[in-house]
């Protein structure tokens, strides 16, 4: 009994894996021709005929080596080939993190040993083991593109949210990078502002205890039932505006603000403080 794998992809993988699992004698033979890599592993039994159960095992063991193989070590190359086919002007950096992201998305809920993984990896396996039911050669290469439609499907849609996941991202850095430029290129309205974060919004004090939402606020407050403008836009709108030397967050709900704090901490910088427990973050929010 006998299978020979063929791919142009580099096989030591395949060969490390194969004297790391088997635990009876497999012999191997592996020789290079029209630019493939072909590898032939065959059960030793001596001089008798293998059983049924010992091919079948055989079979099993290999078809998740090749498995383990497209998914640990081909699957990179196979999302950075989809990603430049699909998408122009991407740079190494950018290519890099966006199949980074994309094989995180694929590992979601899934096993990060070296064996068969769950998903992708399973199904994989599967489709390996009905395929050596019949045949003895299997061109990897080959039966990833014409055998392996859903993979191939599955990368491409994690690629597709990896892609805007990382627009996403881009696009918050340059907001984020636009909106530094303009609390630095003006002066501070006020030395020190307390924010304090609740569950039904947000109260903004100076530093001797004056409340400015009504100063500060009130032009965003008009027609707020009818616009897109939430109070976490609200919040970092008034900062803006304000661009205080100092911003102190206060609040027993910061949890619920958290996009909205690290929001300001990227756009203020050293200005801000956390407060880890003060009157202010105990005390009720009061009503506008």
């Amino acid at each position: 009994m006998n299978i020979t794998l063929i791919t142009a992809r580099p096989i030591d993988f395949l060969q490390a894996e194969f004297n790391h699992r088997f635990g009876y004698t497999v012999g191997l033979h592996l020789w290079q021709a029209g630019g493939l890599n072909f590898f032939r592993c065959f059960l030793e039994t001596g001089r008798g005929r293998p059983s049924n159960r010992d091919i079948r095992r055989f079979q099993e063991q290999v078809a998740e080596i090749v498995a383990t193989f497209i998914v640990e070590r081909w699957e990179k190359t196979l999302l950075e080939s989809l990603l430049t086919s699909e998408y122009e002007g991407l740079d190494e950096e950018a290519t890099e993190e966006i199949c980074r992201r994309a094989r995180a998305i694929l590992d979601q809920g899934e096993s990060s040993c070296l064996q068969v993984q769950q998903g992708r990896g399973e199904s994989i396996y599967g489709r390996v083991l009905e395929y050596f039911q019949e045949n003895s050669w299997l061109n990897i290469d080959g039966f990833v593109r014409f055998r392996l439609p859903d993979y191939l499907m599955e990368l491409d849609q994690a690629l597709e949210e990896a892609v805007d996941e990382y627009l996403m991202e881009k696009e918050y850095d340059e907001f984020v990078r636009l909106l530094r430029y303009f609390v630095e290129a003006q002066e501070p309205r006020v030395e020190k502002v307390h924010v304090i974060l609740s569950p039904g919004g947000f109260q903004l004090y100076d530093g001797e205890n004056r409340n400015l939402n009504g100063e500060y606020l009130e032009g965003f407050m008009v027609d707020m039932a009818d616009s897109e403008l939430n109070y976490e836009d609200l919040l970092i709108s008034s900062l803006i505006t304000i661009s205080p030397r100092q911003v102190i967050l206060h609040g027993v709900d910061k949890g619920r603000y958290q996009n909205t704090i690290s929001t300001i901490m990227s756009v203020f910088g050293d200005r801000v403080i956390q407060c880890n427990g003060c009157s202010r973050c105990l005390q009720p929010l009061q009503k506008r």
